[in-house]
């Protein structure tokens, strides 16, 4: 087994080996890519939250009117309402897990709107990602 000297000085006039430079670059472009998912992701959190502070205010408001009409008037929308604040709170646990593992945040979103909420793709998920869920669906 050979020994290494890992404190041994390189020679300066020595140009890296192509190995080395692809490994460089290899870490450059991992810290970068993940760097640029987690701020996007960030961002999505922060439309998510304003997403749902929206849902709760309507859902309030329609929930006083439903009870002000009693219960007469209001209640479908109060229904759409509570159903957004829930698809948007999953919504925010999953975005807020995806900062830190964004492969576990993605699994627990898809986990909620495949067994819990199977229409919530259709209105939710976005189109482009859509086919891979109807692929699941069926």
């Amino acid at each position: 087994m050979p020994i290494y000297d890992l404190f041994e000085a390189r020679e300066p006039d020595t140009p890296p080996s192509p190995k080395e430079e692809e490994k460089v670059l290899q870490g450059k472009d991992r810290f970068f890519s993940s760097l640029t998912a987690r701020l996007f992701f960030f961002l999505l959190l922060i439309g998510d939250i304003l997403w749902c502070f929206y849902s709760l205010a309507t859902t309030l408001i329609m929930g006083i009117l439903f009870l002000l009409t009693l219960k007469k008037k209001g209640g479908a929308q109060l229904r759409k309402g509570y159903l957004a604040l829930k698809r948007s709170v999953v919504c925010a646990v999953a975005l807020l897990i995806t900062l830190f593992s964004p492969a576990l945040g993605i699994m627990i979103a898809c986990t909620y709107f495949l067994i819990y909420d199977k229409r919530g793709v259709e209105e939710i998920v976005p189109q482009s990602l859509r086919h891979q869920f109807q692929e699941f669906l069926e």
